[in-house]
């Protein structure tokens, strides 16, 4: 694939990204509602995070660099990790509170009792999403030093010969793998958004309902 076909091909996958963060604006707005929770500084924080990933990877596609690009696949794979384990645990209170003070989501268990490691959420969220796990793994590729990091500096391998191509520009032979990446960071930031879209109705409900109490008192006072 060439460079100009690269960028031909990604051109209406970045207008989705550009769409996406505008809708995660919209949703953490949902998630904040009117009266404002702990839970909402948790997820509104998800989102923020989302939005900052979604500007650095569109940069990341338009300078053709597929480390960076994969470590921020991976990154917002976590993401949804960190959101999934607010759902599933066994106290939702003390995780939000332990992320908000630093803490690690893994000193704390989900409804069955687990502790929620990253391995265990990994596995878990799978359920929900059969590619998650393998994905993951992949993505862990790019964020640590792995085969990926020699593949892409590998120019060519003739007889005894190998040329290195060591330099910020990625090569063209690459650039399908970007597109890959690309199209599984689009998946994963959907699959973060039907979680939000869930926290955001379930938001409506409670103001909804704390707005009818606060009518209630008003009316009788």
């Amino acid at each position: 694939m060439t460079n100009d076909k690269y960028l031909h091909e990604i051109a209406p996958k970045v207008a989705t990204l550009t769409e996406l963060s505008s809708e995660a604006l919209s949703l953490s707005q949902r998630v904040i509602g009117r009266n404002l929770t702990t839970e909402d500084f948790y997820f509104s924080a998800s989102a923020n995070r989302c939005i900052n990933l979604i500007d650095g990877f569109v940069d990341m596609l338009k300078s053709r660099n597929l480390t960076c690009a994969g470590a921020l696949l991976r990154m917002q794979m976590d993401n949804c990790m960190r959101t999934y384990a607010a759902f599933i645990a066994e106290d939702r209170g003390a995780v939000v509170d332990c992320i908000i003070q630093g803490g690690k989501v893994s000193n704390h268990k989900d409804k069955n009792g687990k502790r929620m490691s990253d391995g265990y959420l990994k596995d878990e969220i799978s359920k929900m999403d059969s590619v998650f796990a393998d994905v993951y793994d992949q993505a862990s590729g790019y964020v640590h030093l792995s085969e990926k990091a020699f593949y892409q500096m590998i120019a060519s391998c003739e007889g005894n010969r190998i040329n290195l191509y060591i330099g910020s520009h990625l090569l063209a032979r690459h650039n399908p793998a970007l597109v890959e990446v690309t199209d599984a960071f689009i998946h994963f930031v959907n699959l973060h958004f039907k979680m939000l879209r869930a926290v955001a109705e379930s938001k409506e409900r409670l103001d909804a309902a704390l707005d009818g109490q606060k009518s209630t008192v008003e009316n009788t006072g």
